[in-house]
This record gives C-alpha cells, structure tokens and sequence, in this order.
C-alpha cells in the first residue's frame, strides 16, 4: 500500500511541479502538539526542540502532549489535503508514527 502510495504522490509531485526532497532515515523525536485525522492518514504537529513541523503517516490514535518519533521519508512543500481542505507550507510523510 504505502509503495504504491508513494508512486502515486511521485506522479502527483511531477505532474504539479510541487518540490518535494527524499529524505534518508533521519528519525525525529517530540511532542504533539496538534493532531487531526483525515483520508485514512493522521497527521501530526511535532515539536521537537526549538523546530515544530507537521508529520503526515498513516492513521494512528495520538493525542496533544503524546511522546512520538518519526523516520523522514520525503518531504513536501505547499501540500493540499482535499480532505482537511488545508495546505501545509511544509509536510513530512511518514511510514509510521510510533508512540514513545
């Protein structure tokens, strides 16, 4: 599932000329500040030191002030979730978010 879910978020990526980088395994250690579910995803507001970023994997039960940690798998500028009806500036995909 998650292959071809990053085949399709490739095509997407060119087809909309969207800048996206690969990342390589860099794990990421915080707390959740803000969380919402939508598309079979959650998504996560993590603030880790003095950086908070939004994670996106697939849909996990995490509440504001849970421990999580994240492997970087690609990151992606200005994303649209239809679902949320919300851009991100920024977004990391995730294959998992694991509690701590």
């Amino acid at each position: 599932m998650m292959a071809k879910w990053v085949k399709l978020a490739a095509v997407a990526t060119l087809a909309l000329g969207m800048s996206s980088a690969w990342a390589q395994g860099v794990t990421h250690e915080g707390t959740v500040v803000d969380t919402m579910n939508g598309g079979g995803y959650t998504y996560v507001q993590i603030k880790e030191a003095d950086t908070t970023f939004w994670a996106a994997g697939p849909q996990t039960e995490v509440s504001k002030g849970d421990k999580v940690a994240v492997i970087e798998q690609m990151w992606m500028n200005e994303f649209t979730s239809k679902t949320l009806n919300r851009t991100f500036d920024k977004l990391l995909f995730v294959g998992q978010i694991d509690k701590k």
